[in-house]
């Protein structure tokens, strides 16, 4: 939006008409002009994205999102017009054009305003729960990320981002970030210490004087283990070194050799490793996301690569994350999906990366299995956690959008059992009904069976004996016509009968194949309704099921006294169902449709709960265009108002002296009551409740730890 100051126009003179009577050619019209200096200015438009605060969500951002999509074609237009400007330019930076154009200003504020906007969504939960499998039905790219049967899937943190390439071959792009070599050295260092510490703990090197000592060198022992146990899953699987062999190593360190020594020996028996590791960051491509999910299935999974004849190992100690790029329309408004290692896994470290990274999550999706939801430790171990939901709490999350739980594999619930087994169902009215109508219609179903061979075999009788008729018939007609040329008086008696037994042959074949079209039609009838009230009562136990698991303890933290609750949305999905759906399957019992299969739910509560992040991106998105296009005006002018700034910066302050005066006063009042305000917090006002909580809780956390 242009920026304009209102220029003070001259007091207007009154001008008397000239005593001639017709000025001269040569006479100059004395009537004002326009100049660019003297021109009324028009008030600046008001834009759409500017004035649609009072619309729905929905409406703003449609509109918000147009205005960003046409001033990236203005910007196109001025993009073209410089690049040829900068083509004919020296490329030299130091040149005089490259200078007089300030070349390296432009690189520069680039660099500082080129910051990619990504919402981060991340998917977690325990090991086996179905995560990448309901990543890939929301992009709609199955098995884009690994899926494991026997392993854990996914090792190391995997994202997904919109993928701005246009060309074929990099439809599906992937950016592996490997880890620094001076990281995976410092783990190795501090395991063998680790070990070290550990052996002189186990052997009582250390003075005991009292109980207290005691039970803190118990403490020291139990968390050098869980150290050792963190960091050795990842020398196994790269360097396939026992424990046993490390804690002989690292006997001989410090006095028979460096420990830095050792930690290069260790390395050294891994040479392709190590040249993973000076790659740093690796680049790739595939046209087809298939092509490309073999290709990073190593980097993202457990599973183990062969290197020549003999070397066999894994991959995932290496890497620090896997960014995939792919064109799916979930990803379009700037969301990144990520898909986290399994929490629980049995590896301790992969399950700790991801408890580490779901802190930078914007939104948080936990995944559990309906058949366990609610006895599933993991998972409720995400969604119980009191430092999670103090800091969802600070960063303003607990508000039904920044965190959510996926309930999967909800096509696994065995109906009938469950019904049974349900008091709430068990006894119900009209689902006894509906049972008995499906028992009446499978004994209906039985009984037209048994009867379908013999309709078919009636069938097939008529049609013979009505094309024996037809063929009698046709064969006394020609007989007849023949005779008639010896006697025109010859009687067409039998030709008469042979017809009437067509006709009759005809209606009873109609009768036959009209009866077994009502039976097939009758026994599709029946499969429908039977189809029909097995959904029913499946979305009906479905339903109940996801009732009855979302209890109390599913909803993060503890329900606490005198706080103001929320609701947690709880989506059931089947990806199973989902992709037998997408590729036009059989559905499966209880699923008639996508919309029974929870995805469309979950994908819809995912852009609500973006809406308000992108909906502040496209704010400054436009702003800076709007900033952008009024200082290219004023860059490209050459002379008019706006670059003729005829005060300097001593005159300005003088002007506002005053202002700022009034309003450094009142501001230094409203920090002076603040700060009283501040003063009368207490940031322990609730620690009676918490000591009471702790009490309550502490026996069944630390039964836990066993």
């Amino acid at each position: 939006m242009d920026t304009t100051v209102a220029v003070e126009q001259p007091p207007s003179l009154k001008r008397e008409r000239s005593l001639s009577p017709v000025p001269g050619a040569e006479i100059r019209d004395v009537k004002r002009q326009a100049e660019a200096t003297s021109a009324v200015i028009r008030t600046p438009p008001e834009f759409p994205w500017r004035t649609c605060q009072q619309l729905s969500d929905v409406e703003r951002l449609k509109i918000k999102e147009k205005a960003v999509r046409q001033a990236e074609l203005d910007c196109q237009k001025i993009r073209n017009i410089l690049e040829i400007a900068l083509y004919r330019m020296g490329k030299g930076a130091d040149t005089k054009d490259a200078v007089m154009m300030g070349r390296n200003i432009i690189r520069e504020w680039l660099k500082e305003h080129n910051k990619p906007f990504e919402i981060l969504v991340g998917v977690e939960g325990p090991t086996g729960a179905g995560k990448s499998s309901f990543l890939g039905s929301l992009l709609r790219i199955p098995e884009l990320f690994p899926s494991g049967q026997e392993a854990a899937a996914t090792a190391v943190i995997g994202k997904i981002s919109w993928n701005d390439v246009d060309d074929p071959d990099y439809a599906f792009r992937a950016k592996i970030v490997h880890r620094k070599k001076e990281d995976i050295e410092s783990d190795v260092e501090s395991l063998l210490v680790e070990i070290n510490r550990y052996s002189d703990l186990m052997a009582n090197k250390f003075d005991q004087q009292d109980d207290e000592d005691a039970l803190s060198i118990e403490d020291a022992k139990t968390e050098s283990k869980n150290k050792i146990d963190y960091e050795l899953p990842k020398i196994r699987a790269v360097w396939g070194i026992e424990k046993r062999d490390l804690e002989i190593m690292a006997s001989r360190c410090p006095e028979k050799r460096s420990y830095a020594e050792t930690v290069q020996s260790i390395l050294s028996r891994n040479m392709p490793a190590l040249k993973i590791l000076e790659k740093g960051t690796l680049n790739v491509n595939r046209p087809t996301a298939k092509q490309l999910s073999a290709l990073i299935k190593p980097y993202l999974d457990s599973t183990t690569v062969q290197v020549g004849s003999s070397l066999r190992y894994a991959v995932w100690p290496l890497v620090k994350e896997v960014h995939i790029y792919a064109k799916a329309d979930i990803l379009k408004p700037g969301i990144t999906l990520v898909d986290l290692p399994g929490c629980g896994d049995a590896t301790t470290s992969r399950s700790e990366v991801a408890q580490k990274f779901s802190n930078q999550l914007d939104v948080r999706m936990v995944v559990s299995p309906i058949i366990r939801a609610t006895d599933e430790k993991q998972a409720q171990s995400l969604m119980q956690s009191g430092f999670d939901e103090a800091q969802m709490r600070m960063r303003g999350k607990l508000d039904g959008n920044g965190f959510g739980v996926i309930v999967s594999k909800m096509d696994e619930i065995k109906v009938d059992s469950y019904i049974y087994g349900c008091e709430e169902l068990c006894d119900d009215q009209e689902i006894s009904q509906k049972e008995a109508k499906i028992e009446e219609l499978k004994a209906e179903k039985s009984t037209l069976k048994s009867q379908n061979a013999g309709l078919k075999e009636k069938k097939r009788m008529a049609e013979a004996w009505k094309k024996k008729a037809k063929r009698q018939y046709q064969l006394a007609l020609r007989k007849h016509k023949s005779k008639l040329q010896a006697n025109p008086e010859e009687s067409d008696e039998e030709v008469k009968n042979l017809r009437d037994i067509m006709d009759i042959k005809d209606q009873e074949f109609e009768a036959a194949d009209k009866e077994l079209d009502q039976h097939q039609w009758r026994q599709g009838q029946i499969e429908n309704e039977m189809a029909y009230l097995k959904d029913w009562l499946h979305h009906r136990a479905s339903q109940t099921r996801n009732r009855r698991a979302e209890y109390d303890d599913i909803v993060p933290g503890q329900r606490s006294q005198n706080r103001q609750e929320y609701v947690l949305p709880i989506f059931p999905v089947s990806t199973k169902a989902f992709w037998q759906l997408q590729n036009n399957d059989a559905p499966l019992e209880g699923f008639p449709s996508v919309r029974f299969t929870g995805i469309p739910a979950a994908e819809q509560w995912l852009h609500r709960a973006t809406l308000s992040q992108r909906e502040k991106h496209l704010d400054e998105t436009l702003d800076g265009y709007q900033s952008l296009m009024t200082m290219m005006r004023i860059y490209s002018q050459t002379s008019g108002q706006d670059g003729n700034f005829n005060f300097s910066r001593p005159e300005v302050e003088s002007a506002v002296a005053k202002t700022h005066q009034i309003f450094a006063k009142k501001l230094s009042s409203k920090l002076a009551e603040a700060c009283l305000e501040i003063q009368k917090l207490d940031p322990l006002e609730h620690r009676q409740r918490a000591m009471n909580r702790f009490v309550a809780e502490a026996k069944r956390i630390v039964q836990r730890w066993a």
